[in-house]
């Protein structure tokens, strides 16, 4: 029975933390709320410890002749490795350069150059690499810019257009 116990831990939280990996952190922000964990604390990190207490209590309760409190403690520390790991991993990630999604105010002040020449009063297309994401966009110009020219992104002028200005 006891076992069980074990088996059931790990098999909600295994199954959750599936769930979490397919389709999102569905806890995202619960423990910011609450005030736990400065940022620390995500869906998989809980997930898995709660996953490595189960699994290490069950293994240990079936296969040794050790008491259920032992392989709950056993499992606490085990849980606490493997879960003070996946925080680790997860908050390196959350915090790495790329978690900054980019967006069209981010584009201004840039660099790009010109890939489809732009016609006074008409619409070009720009490319820039920025945050080692590479983007085209519609640009517009005051002047007319010939192709391969080097610019500075202005302003933005709506969704998905810039205007630009010759750079140098």
């Amino acid at each position: 029975m006891s076992v069980l116990i074990f088996v059931a831990i790990a098999g909600i939280a295994l199954a959750l933390l599936l769930v979490t990996v397919l389709v999102g952190d569905f806890l995202d922000g619960t423990f910011d709320a609450i005030g736990l964990g400065d940022g620390f604390l995500s869906s998989e990190a809980v997930l898995s410890f709660f996953a490595t207490f189960g699994l290490t209590g069950a293994i240990l309760l079936a296969s040794t002749d050790v008491s259920m409190l032992m392989a709950a403690l056993a499992g606490l520390g085990a849980g606490a490795v493997v879960g003070g790991g996946a925080a680790v991993v997860t908050r390196a990630l959350a915090n790495g350069p790329t978690a900054h999604q980019l967006s069209a105010a981010d584009y201004v002040d840039q660099v790009a150059t010109v890939t489809t020449s732009i016609p006074a009063d008409g619409m070009g297309q720009v490319h820039l690499v920025l945050a080692g994401q590479s983007t085209s966009i519609a640009a517009r110009a005051a002047e007319p810019i010939t192709n391969g020219s080097t610019v500075r992104i202005a302003t933005l002028l709506g969704p998905g257009v810039v205007k630009v200005v010759r750079e140098g």
